[in-house]
């Protein structure tokens, strides 16, 4: 099963980032993958923060928002207002998603 993320994890120069990047997107949190790896949760925590792996997943999760949003037949306006973005970032979404589409 391949994911979209799986491509960002090259860039990482320390293989622990690596591997907690990768558990993080198997949805385990800070402590989970601290015993896992024989880390320190603080230190996972550290590196999702300084890595920002968040900010990395979470455009998708928005995007698909967006375009529930847009397909129930809300404006830009109020679909920015739900997912708390700017309407051109939720133009900029549903944009994106449409050249994928294609």
């Amino acid at each position: 099963m391949t994911n979209d993320h799986t491509a960002l994890i090259a860039p990482f120069q320390n293989r622990n980032v690596e591997k907690v990047y990768r558990y993080y997107l198997k949805g385990l949190n800070a402590m989970e993958i601290g015993k896992l790896l024989d880390i320190s949760p603080r230190t996972v925590q550290r590196y999702i923060k300084v890595h920002k792996f968040k900010e990395l997943m979470a455009p998708r999760a928005l995007q698909q928002k967006a375009l529930e949003l847009y397909q129930r037949g809300y404006s830009y306006r109020e679909i920015g207002q739900v997912i708390r973005k700017s309407r051109t970032t939720v133009y900029y979404y549903l944009k994106q998603i449409r050249v994928t589409v294609k």
